[in-house]
């Protein structure tokens, strides 16, 4: 496993990569921040960055001390929004992370768990970090939802965090118009993170077959 690992990271090295050149790259500590060794980082494409994190995951899986935080590490990878899994690579990591799922939970986390969904000794309402709500399913769906048109319910000048309509051209003319970044990756399936960048590196360029700008800006 970890000879798959370093191979991918001696040929990232090798190509001696650098931010804001039009691609989109992820930042990884070659040595994991959760081993608290010093380590430089890596600059990686998503899929790199995720096949990484699997080969540690699936390497230190039954470590008694980095088996769980690799696998947690791998865990925000695999489910990250932006990243859209294959079904081969939706398998590997279900079955990869089974354990974190199903351990059976010690006397005392149980116990824990009951004195926060109870409060505090003084009976105050409290919020703990990592527990479920008391909220039920169809608030949170209207929770969601009404996150969801705050984000992207508005279009053009008045879209949160919008400079205005952005346009996604492909080189055989189709044009794809939203108003906003976010509401842009939702309708032609790319990553907000590529679209930022594109905008802000190199607007109006053709990369893989399509360019992405501002409407009104004047290329």
């Amino acid at each position: 496993m970890l000879e798959e690992y370093f191979k991918i990271i001696r040929q990232a090295l090798s190509e001696n990569r650098r931010k804001g050149n039009g691609v989109y790259y992820e930042a990884h500590h070659i040595v994991p921040k959760s081993f608290n060794k010093q380590s430089t980082t890596v600059l990686l494409l998503p899929e790199e960055h995720y096949e990484c994190h699997r080969l540690l995951a699936e390497h230190f899986k039954n470590h008694l001390v980095y088996g769980k935080k690799m696998l947690w590490a791998f865990h925000r990878i695999a489910y990250n929004k932006g990243y859209k899994l294959s079904p081969e690579e939706y398998a590997k990591a279900r079955q990869l992370l089974m354990s974190l799922w199903t351990r059976r939970q010690t006397r005392e986390h149980r116990e824990k768990i009951a004195q926060a969904q109870k409060g505090n000794t003084n009976n105050k309402s409290r919020v703990f970090k990592g527990m479920k709500s008391d909220m039920s399913e169809e608030g949170r769906k209207k929770l969601a939802e009404a996150r969801r048109r705050d984000q992207t319910g508005k279009t053009g000048d008045q879209a949160k965090a919008s400079k205005g309509w952005v346009v996604c051209e492909y080189v055989d003319g189709r044009r794809v118009e939203a108003g906003s970044a976010l509401q842009l990756s939702y309708q032609i399936g790319i990553s907000p993170a590529t679209i930022s960048n594109r905008l802000n590196a190199q607007p109006g360029t053709f990369i893989k077959g399509y360019k992405i700008y501002y409407k009104n800006t004047i290329l």
